[in-house]
């Protein structure tokens, strides 16, 4: 466990009698779980955030990223499993539609398809349409959008 760490960090816990008194005061240490500065900027990024430049696919593993990021600080000790997991829907359903919303607008199409779909599909679902319909447009198009060589010419 030590020789996984930066040396410089790796001797504050040379001393510690088990990996879970590492694990432990590491944690202590290191973790970013109140720090509330950091929470509050994930927040901020995952409202702005829009595909733009980005394809799909980094889009969407952007969007991964902060997400996994903020269920590290939304941890919470669940009396009722039950009332997780419907929590766990919420969450899913919101990522859903942050994912549709934040899309570019030539993905319309596949975003009202989604929308219409009851119920919603699971979120690696919906990437996964979007992302085989953004492949489907880059086909069609690439076809369409660059003139061959005698109508470039005859532009010029």
């Amino acid at each position: 466990l030590i020789n996984s760490m930066d040396t410089e960090i790796g001797q504050n816990f040379l001393f510690y009698g088990s990996a879970k008194e590492i694990w432990d005061a590491a944690k202590e240490t290191y973790s970013d779980n109140e720090n509330t500065a950091k929470f509050f900027e994930i927040r901020c990024v995952l409202h702005d955030i829009r595909q733009g430049d980005l394809t799909v696919t980094q889009y969407y593993n952007t969007l991964s990223r902060y997400w996994q990021q903020l269920d590290i600080f939304e941890e919470s000790d669940w009396e009722c499993p039950g009332d997780h997991l419907k929590y766990r829907k919420i969450m899913e359903k919101e990522r859903i539609v942050k994912f549709l919303v934040g899309l570019n607008k030539n993905l319309d199409e596949v975003r009202g398809r989604i929308f219409g779909t009851k119920p919603l599909p699971s979120l690696r679902e919906a990437f996964s349409e979007v992302r085989c319909e953004e492949s489907r447009k880059k086909v069609m198009m690439g076809r369409q959008g660059a003139p061959t060589i005698p109508e470039s010419s005859a532009l010029m």
